[in-house]
């Protein structure tokens, strides 16, 4: 194989002879990078001499050094078999151009490589003077971030990220850390780099942005690489606030202090009252002879590109308890007594007697700011006198006030009294009433018993006043029957044509009483046999 490529490159040297050299020329990097994996393009251009003529038949090839290895052909078949199927000729050998693309470049591809024309009817020429190297990288280049050093808050800012690559045909992905308008023309470079830019960037700095890094991230084929520039943002003071200690005593002085977060810093300061009154201009105030009326107070901070205010601040002035006039007792369904405190921190409030033995507890305890309203109260009335006794850290106050007596509470009294007296003669009555009823039943059920037995004795006297009369009748032969039955005439007339009996013997006698009794409904009528 040595001695081939020897053959062969004592062949082609001989093809050219020195008196040919000149007008043979070529123009390629003596280096390019590429990433492995990603492609890499290396620029070329070359001449021949024409001499006036025109040519239209070229042959390019792409050689390593010695001739070793076939990198590209014209015709493909002679290409070696570690670059078959991974270059191409991106140039038009017409217009003598001549670059050469590797793709899924490996670490192997390193060259050197040189490149030879072959023009029908001229000559053949490898420009072996020059030869051109491939450094093949495992990571992209770190994309350049430019942008202004100094940007303010609120305007509109363009940044520019450069990212060196080696293959304009298989460009990165770019993306920013921060929203705003892109865009990503490509352009040559010299040394046979290429380079990306993206334009066009446009975004609004914040306050927020101060100090904080812009990045721009180019992505080749998995492979990332970052870009870093610090923003350095303007902007004018915010969050301003009155600063001081946390609470301070009255008729004590107090040191306050403008703070705010601005780039430059704020150059100016002024206090304000509530109502807008200028107080004072400088980073601080001093306030004397505090007390718990001293209003709100407010500071303004300024620097070369604004102003801004602070919330009105309320100092924590600390005093002991005051009791208010409007403290009291009154008296109606309950008697209510309230005591209104003013002070700061709160107060403790205890209720007692008149000579303090006896100990009240607050029924209930309203807070307002400063003012706390501590109120007692009783159904059964409290005390001719009672002391309400305010304390804090700083102090106490108290404060005895007069109860008024609750008459309703003998009124209450009396009512149950009566109330009372009314349920035990309903009692009584009821009791009585009841007694009464459980009297009168047994004499009516003897009442009722003998109304059912006087009939039945009444039934019995007729009967043996009937027997008799039947015995009178058997006894009595020289009579009609008219005249022994002169007691019934009257009532049968009523239901029967009247009936003449013949004067009759005794048996005729027996016959009529037995017809009688069945006429009064007491024997069965009978037969007439």
């Amino acid at each position: 194989m040595v001695f081939c490529s020897c053959l062969l490159s004592l062949f082609l040297w001989l093809r050219v002879s020195p008196a040919n050299v000149d007008g043979w020329n070529n123009d390629v990097p003596a280096s390019v990078v590429g990433l492995s994996g990603s492609c890499v393009e290396i620029p070329c251009t070359f001449s021949y001499p024409a001499n006036g003529k025109t040519y239209t038949r070229f042959t390019g090839v792409w050689y390593t050094e010695n001739y070793e290895s076939t990198v590209f052909h014209t015709d493909t078949s002679k290409i070696s078999e570690a670059f078959r199927g991974r270059t191409s000729l991106t140039g038009d050998l017409h217009l003598n151009t001549c670059s050469l693309k590797i793709i899924s470049l490996r670490d192997s591809d390193i060259g050197p490589f040189m490149f030879r024309i072959e023009i029908e009817n001229l000559n053949k020429f490898t420009y072996a003077a020059k030869k051109v190297s491939i450094t093949v990288k495992d990571s992209p280049e770190q994309p350049t971030v430019s942008v202004k050093d100094e940007v303010t808050s609120g305007d509109s800012v363009t940044a520019t990220c450069t990212v060196l690559h080696s293959c304009p045909s298989d460009l990165p992905r770019i993306n920013w850390s921060h929203d705003g308008s892109r865009s990503s023309p490509s352009q040559p470079q010299s040394h046979g780099q290429w380079k990306v830019t993206s334009y066009n960037l446009t975004f609004t700095p914040s306050r927020e942005d101060h100090n904080k890094h812009l990045s721009c991230s180019a992505e080749f084929k998995g492979k990332t690489g970052t870009g870093y520039k610090m923003l350095k943002v303007k902007y004018p003071p915010y969050n301003v606030n009155v600063v001081t200690k946390p609470s301070v005593k009255e008729n004590d002085s107090a040191e306050l202090t403008c703070s705010s977060n601005s780039n430059p810093p704020a150059n100016s300061y002024q206090w304000f009252s509530l109502n807008g009154t200028l107080l004072g201009i400088g980073p601080t105030h001093k306030l004397e002879r505090l007390s718990r009326h001293t209003e709100a107070i407010s500071c303004t901070a300024i620097n070369t590109f604004g102003r801004n205010s602070s919330r009105p601040r309320k100092l924590n002035i600390l005093y002991p308890p005051e009791i208010k006039n409007e403290s009291s007792c009154q008296s109606g369904i309950l008697t209510v007594c309230v005591c209104v405190v003013e002070s700061n921190p709160p107060s403790e409030v205890k209720w007692f007697g008149p000579d303090f033995s006896k100990t009240l507890s607050s029924s209930s305890i309203k807070q307002n700011k400063s003012l706390t309203i501590f109120t007692v109260q009783s159904w059964h009335g409290l005390p001719e006198t009672v002391q309400c006794f305010a304390n804090n850290s700083l102090g106490s106050s108290s404060i005895t006030l007069e109860a008024p007596q609750n008459g309703i509470i003998i009124y209450i009294a009396v009512a149950s009294a009566i109330v009372v007296v009314l349920v035990g003669i309903l009692v009584y009555v009821v009791r009585r009433h009841c007694g009464n009823r459980a009297t009168r039943q047994p004499v009516m059920k003897n009442e009722m018993n003998e109304r059912k037995t006087s009939p039945e004795r009444s039934d019995l006297k007729k009967r043996a006043s009937r027997t008799k009369e039947r015995s009178q009748i058997g006894t009595d032969g020289g009579r009609g029957g008219f005249t022994l039955l002169a007691p019934f005439r009257k009532r049968m007339m009523s239901s029967f044509l009247p009936i003449a009996w013949p004067r009759a013997d005794s048996a005729n006698a027996a016959m009529a009483a037995t017809y009688t009794l069945s006429v009064e409904g007491d024997l069965p009528m009978p037969n007439s046999s």
